[in-house]
């Protein structure tokens, strides 16, 4: 269990690290039209779980005077640290998973550990999301809020990695058993069933002037690594 959460918390760590909140700060600008709780939830989402290019520019663009305003960087997240991270993240945690196994195999298990990672990843970014429905505002001390639902359908694999590789890793197999065994569970994320993970996305602003926002958005999605 220990394991499981130490790289379940690697995981999270890894991908979560592009986030770029520290961009040059820009001219201050309105948002370019007023959206409702569940479009700018869709934003988010789009942003956070699938790194969408697109989704990411629109969100920075609605964010950003709220944000200025806010002495805060002038961008949300950036397309590029995230896609480094992305390149990143199979390198070192397929390194963290052949560890699990005896030294003399690390090196030839770690090729097919690290495509393990990357598919996970993959399995990740390519969840597919739509929003369910929202809440009415509420406003209270000057502060609204709402709280947008939301599901996304996810591979569902027959182990979550971490436990698989674990498990994989205390069987005693030999170096080619083992790097077929995680090929296999790769494999279980490239092509494996769907299961649906609901959540809840909340949002405010102080005004009603100001950007609908979400300061702490990827506390709501770090659930999605316990479905992979």
């Amino acid at each position: 269990m220990h394991q499981a959460r130490y790289l379940t918390s690697f995981t999270l760590l890894a991908t979560l690290i592009g986030a770029a909140l520290a961009q040059p700060a820009m001219a201050a600008e309105s948002a370019s039209t007023e959206l409702a709780p569940v479009e700018v939830a869709k934003l988010y989402i789009k942003t956070v779980v699938n790194e969408d290019e697109a989704s990411i520019a629109a969100l920075n663009a609605y964010l950003r005077a709220t944000r200025l305003a806010g002495h805060q960087p002038a961008e949300y997240a950036s397309f590029s640290e995230l896609r480094k991270a992305a390149a990143e993240f199979p390198i070192e945690m397929g390194k963290t998973i052949a560890r699990l196994f005896p030294a003399a195999m690390q090196a030839s298990l770690t090729p097919a550990a690290q495509q393990l990672a990357a598919n996970v990843l993959a399995a990740k970014n390519g969840a597919v999301c739509k929003t369910t429905g929202a809440e009415p505002v509420k406003e209270e001390g000057g502060m609204q809020t709402s709280a947008v639902s939301f599901e996304c359908q996810l591979v569902k694999a027959p182990l979550s990695w971490a436990q698989a590789a674990q498990q994989l890793a205390k069987s005693g197999c030999k170096a080619e058993q083992c790097e077929a065994g995680l090929k296999k569970i790769a494999d279980s994320y490239a092509s494996g069933p769907q299961q649906t993970w609901s959540a809840v996305f909340p949002v405010s602003r102080e005004k009603s002037t100001e950007a609908w926002r979400n300061d702490f958005a990827r506390e709501t999605f770090n659930d999605i690594w316990e479905y992979l």
